[in-house]
């Protein structure tokens, strides 16, 4: 699992650290390569790379985009720079000619690790202004960037309308009518990977007190962020809620299923995460 202390703060100043909460041990990473001094903002992607050789490896990579004050249309300037950490060779190392068209939303994006890619989602804007969604990919084995189209349905709603997770191990998109006091929200799942026809649209809640979709527990249910800083597990069929007894703001949670491994056992940076024990009291047992 990758943890970021802080979004807000001065890159050199932030931590980035891989954690296993299977035998709670963490490493915090080197400062990254690209450290801007002008304004900018930066997304992460964390993956497994059980496919390219017999060494299991974990990526981070690391997109900075440059703010832009020329364009009226485009806050940040495209391509980003862009670096990758390996967790074997323990380095960060710069990656140079990736065309990268798409941008992401200053400090709401999210991620889904799904067919062994990092997925977010991204937005092109027109030569008139005119904004459309999507859903850009980076596979963590062949270090390589894609894209996957939305139905119009989708692609037509404002990135920040948007959210990408997991459901059953399939892409899933959140759209929310609107991106405060949200109204209602639809989960759409895509049931054939790569595949744009076979977008389908599970659920469609009236979101009431609830304010996002956190993710998808294995009975059914639905987490959500409540605007009473609550965390409560919602029955679609039923309508019921369910308060977890946690707390904290919609942009606090983190839902996403793992294996349990033995990575980060050994190394000399490795450290037991005393500070981050307190963190056991938040998982969900499904």
């Amino acid at each position: 699992m990758c943890l970021c202390d802080d979004f807000f703060a001065v890159v050199g100043n932030v931590d980035i650290v891989l954690w296993n909460p299977s035998i709670q041990k963490f490493i915090i990473l080197p400062l990254p390569l690209i450290r801007p001094k002008s304004p900018h903002m930066f997304v992460l992607g964390f993956g497994a790379d059980n496919f390219s050789n017999n060494d299991d490896d974990y990526k981070l990579v690391r997109l900075v985009y440059h703010k832009n004050d020329y364009d009226i249309f485009s806050q940040y300037n495209v391509p980003p720079e862009v670096e990758i950490y390996s967790l074997n060779t323990g380095v960060w190392r710069r990656v140079i000619g990736v065309e990268i068209k798409h941008c992401m939303v200053e400090f709401m994006w999210s991620q889904a690790f799904v067919n062994g890619a990092v997925h977010w989602i991204a937005y092109d804007v027109g030569e008139n202004g005119g904004v459309r969604s999507l859903i850009m990919s980076f596979s963590i084995a062949d270090e390589v960037f894609g894209d996957i189209m939305l139905l119009d349905a989708l692609a037509g709603q404002i990135a920040t309308n948007l959210s990408i997770m997991v459901f059953e191990g399939s892409l899933a998109v959140v759209k929310y009518e609107r991106e405060i006091d949200g109204g209602s929200c639809e989960v759409w799942v895509m049931k054939q990977y790569g595949v744009l026809e076979s977008w389908t649209r599970f659920y469609s809640i009236n979101l009431d007190d609830m304010e996002r979709v956190v993710g998808f527990r294995n009975n059914g249910e639905v987490l959500f962020s409540t605007r009473s800083y609550e965390l409560v597990s919602y029955d679609p069929n039923s309508g019921h809620k369910k308060d977890l007894g946690i707390r904290g703001s919609s942009r606090s949670f983190y839902v996403q299923n793992y294996m349990e491994s033995l990575v980060l056992l050994q190394g000399d940076n490795v450290v037991s995460d005393e500070f981050l024990e307190g963190m056991g009291s938040l998982w969900i047992e499904d």
